[in-house]
Order: structure tokens, then sequence, then C-alpha cells
């Protein structure tokens, strides 16, 4: 089903203009207890042409890790079926504008986000604005999903916007989630409700090995100025978790168009990465990691990379 399909059924007529940025995710392993004695590194590269390449090596990566060298015991590549939990922010900043009730951009950004699922991936879906609401009863293939956002149309947003403590309660509450699964937010980067800290719960996506990948809305200009830090927030957000950030507005006319060419790539990243296992003692304490391609090859083929520069201790 194309992006346009989908977004005529809401019936909301926009445009939107994308920017995605690839990623590279570093932290400790969390699916089982004695992953832990050996940290690792989950990366994302695409070359110049934003297709992911498949065959890196060790030789052609060097890791350092608080400005020392750290071996590289294992390269391999991870395409196993994720889990990906969808956030859609459902409170009153969602709205159209001030003037106007109803849902914005959030329900084009939703449909998107879950068009942009992985087909092997199963999904959950959650609103949020004061208390988090599961839409989903259980992990669930992408078409009903996609119904699932659709039926969102019939609710109003409403309330205050608990970001932070809302991620919180997925990472607590969807024990099925594992090591390279990924959460989607749809939201303006607004938090005026959470009682966590965006830096707790950073810590504790990196800690746990779940991206974050935030669709982030800019329908108006920025009402106050918590929404407009909070939108600025979102990249370093995503970012240090492995994730990207995917900007959706309202005033760009071929926006629609590149996020159809730019799909596949978010697909291809959330839906593969590699596992670089380090050589080097249990990670005690939060610790500063710089990833970098030593192959010249490599170098003028791979596109920019973007990573997480911690490793956590394991939750």
């Amino acid at each position: 089903m194309m992006v346009e399909g989908i977004l005529a059924r809401i019936l909301v007529a926009v445009d939107l203009c994308v920017y995605v940025i690839t990623a590279l995710l570093v932290l400790p392993c969390f699916a089982a207890e004695s992953d832990c004695s050996a940290p690792t590194v989950l990366l994302n590269a695409f070359d110049k042409n934003l297709q992911l390449e498949r065959d890196l090596r060790a030789e052609d990566i060097k890791v350092d890790v608080n400005g020392k060298h750290a071996s590289i015991l294992s390269v391999s590549f991870d395409s196993n079926p994720r889990r990906i939990v969808l956030m859609v922010d459902s409170s009153g900043s969602m709205e159209a504008s001030p003037e106007h009730r109803g849902w914005g951009l959030a329900l084009p950004a939703a449909a998107y986000a879950a068009y942009v699922v992985p087909p092997s991936a199963s999904s959950e879906l959650v609103t949020f604005s004061d208390k988090l609401h599961r839409e989903s009863s259980e992990f669930e293939n992408g078409k009903v999903l996609q119904e699932r956002v659709f039926d969102l149309a019939r609710k109003q947003p409403n309330g205050f916007t608990s970001l932070f403590d809302s991620v919180h309660q997925v990472l607590a509450e969807f024990k099925e989630l594992r090591s390279g699964d990924a959460i989607y937010i749809v939201t303006d980067g607004g938090d005026n409700k959470s009682r966590i800290s965006r830096k707790r719960v950073m810590e504790e996506l990196i800690s746990h090995r779940i991206r974050a990948f935030v669709f982030l809305i800019q329908q108006r200009p920025p009402l106050t100025e918590e929404e407009g830090r909070g939108a600025l927030d979102m990249y370093g957000f995503a970012e240090s978790t492995g994730g990207a950030v995917v900007q959706i507005t309202s005033d760009d006319p071929a926006g629609r168009e590149q996020l159809d060419n730019l799909a596949p790539q978010i697909i291809a990243q959330v839906q593969g990465v590699y596992r670089l296992e380090l050589g080097i003692s249990e990670v005690k304490k939060n610790s500063r990691v710089k990833v970098q391609f030593v192959n010249r090859d490599r170098k003028h083929t791979t596109r920019n990379l973007v990573y997480s520069q911690q490793i956590m201790p394991c939750p």
C-alpha cells in the first residue's frame, strides 16, 4: 500500500518532509545475564546512496572505549524479526490548531510510522497524554497496526503530555522487547507532565539496547518555549539510542515524495544491524565510545555515521 493511500484514509491533506539520520547503537547486552560479560555495539551503516551495507568486516572498524582501543571479538549481521511499539502523542498539542479541534499532523505521521514498520516485525500501538493507553492487546502484524492507527481518527486529542514517563512505562511493561528492537514515537517533543527526566529515559533505552525513532511533528511555530526546546531535544534523544529523527511538517510540497523514497532506508535501518562484540571486561560505569572506519575504501563509500557515544552497565 502506498503512503498516499494511507494518508488519504486519514482525510488530512498535508505535505510532509523528512530528515533521516543513519545511526549506530552502542551499549551492553540486555537479553540475557550471560551476555553482559561481552559489551556489544549495534551498528547501522549506509553507503552514499543510503543503501544498507551488508559486507562489513572487523578489520574495517576501530572502536575506542574511554580513549583506549577495544578489540572486536566478532561481527555478525542481525536481521531477525523486530518488535516495535508505536507510541502516538494524543495530548492537546496534537490538535490541528488552537482554533480548530481534531487531529493535526499526528495521524498522517502515525500512518507513515506504521508504513515503515518492517514487514517481518510485530507491533503494538499505544497512545499517551496524561497517561499511557494500550490500543493493542498484543503484538500484531503491520496490517492490523495500520487499521488501529486509522481508528484513532475517532478520538479527540486532549490533556497534558507525559512523554518520558510513557516511554519509561513501555520499557517496564513490554517484557517482549529485546536488544535491537525499537520504539517509534510520534510527537512534537513537548513534555509538561513527566516526573522522570529525559536523561534517565535515554539511559534506560541505551542500557536495554532499545532504539528510539522519533517522528517529529512541526505543524505550527512552537506556542511555548517548552515545545520549541522539546523538539530540538528529540534529535539528541533519538541519536543517543542509535535511532533516528523523521521531521514532519506541512511546508514542503515535495515532502511526500521524499518520504516514499526514504521509507526503504528507514525499514532497513530498523530491521538490519551489525553486532560487534567487544573484547573488554564488564562495563561497571557509563563509558565513552568512539567508532570509526579504518579501511580507506570504507571511508570513501560509507555515509557519515551517527552513534551513541556511551556504553551503559547492564540493567
